[in-house]
């Protein structure tokens, strides 16, 4: 059974399931996505044991970047698909999925 406990940030104080970031180790309000302080390792541990994790969102035509290893909806510059955080062409992606994507993501850039 998931733990609840009551949000220690000013502004939330709802009462919620919080996650564990497997990441950094800290406790996150599941509501307002803040740290919340002053968690016992006790709290911490029972966390890990439920697997009560931040469940990882990704976005849609997601690709990761073979050079800064960034997982993230590549842009396009000058009809070519590039990363959205090092700007370098992502050439390790095959000729359809790269008209895919171009297609895709300048139908709509909200997706």
């Amino acid at each position: 059974m998931p733990i609840s406990m009551q949000c220690s940030n000013h502004g939330c104080g709802q009462i919620m399931q919080p996650y564990l970031d497997p990441g950094d180790g800290k406790i996150y309000c599941a509501v307002c996505n803040k740290e919340m302080a002053n968690i016992t390792s006790i709290v911490k541990n029972q966390l890990k044991m439920n697997k009560q994790f931040k469940q990882k969102s990704s976005k849609p035509f997601a690709v990761k970047c073979k050079r800064c290893d960034n997982d993230d909806r590549p842009i396009i510059v000058n009809d070519d698909v590039v990363c959205a955080r090092c700007n370098k062409p992502l050439d390790h992606l095959s000729a359809p999925f790269k008209a895919m994507l171009k297609k895709n993501l300048n139908k709509s850039s909200d997706i």
